[in-house]
């Protein structure tokens, strides 16, 4: 099914947020245990963004529940092809609903629920996708990815490319911005 499947390809300056305490491990997968919007525990996946401003954003909300310092650090990634979620014809191909990922995943786990999310990136993983791109919930226009392999043998290349820059949100900012 994936040879009719168009993939967009994906390469240049990309931005991921990460705990400060863990900016030596920006290009690690997420620990075992760990779950999020395309993952389950013990899957890999590496949320970046195309512009840094949308990847403060996309850690906003957690940096104002939690309070932890997070840093923004610039990576290169090299072509790499992903499942476009604005495609509709890929989707509809896939049988992947993008409405699915808009979702709260962490209400969903919360309730002992699989995240519907998660049906969403085990299609793009089938069909071959080395991630999928998420469309922004909080920016008009915006959006995301989740890369599902990179650095290893059929991913895309991905390096460091700048030096980690700090994320200071405002005192009355909205949840969810800057």
């Amino acid at each position: 099914m994936s040879n009719r499947i168009k993939l967009r390809t994906l390469s240049g300056t990309f931005f991921r947020a990460i705990s400060a305490d863990r900016v030596d491990d920006v290009l690690s997968p997420p620990g075992t245990t760990s779950a999020g919007r395309y993952h389950r525990p013990g899957q890999t996946t590496l949320y970046i963004s195309p512009l840094l401003e949308w990847a403060i954003i996309a850690v906003s909300g957690y940096m104002r529940e939690d309070g932890y310092p997070r840093v923004v650090v610039p990576l290169e990634v090299g072509p790499s092809c992903v499942l476009d979620q604005h495609d509709e014809e890929a989707c509809r191909l896939l049988g992947i609903d993008p409405n699915l990922s808009n979702a709260s995943w962490r209400s969903a786990l919360s309730q002992g629920r699989e995240p519907t999310s998660w049906l969403n990136a085990d299609a793009a993983r089938n069909a071959g996708a080395d991630g999928i791109i998420d469309c922004s919930r909080m920016i008009p226009g915006g959006w995301h990815v989740g890369l599902f392999r990179w650095n290893k043998l059929g991913g895309p290349a991905v390096t460091v490319a700048g030096a980690p820059i700090p994320i200071r949100l405002s005192k009355s900012g909205p949840k969810w911005g800057l």
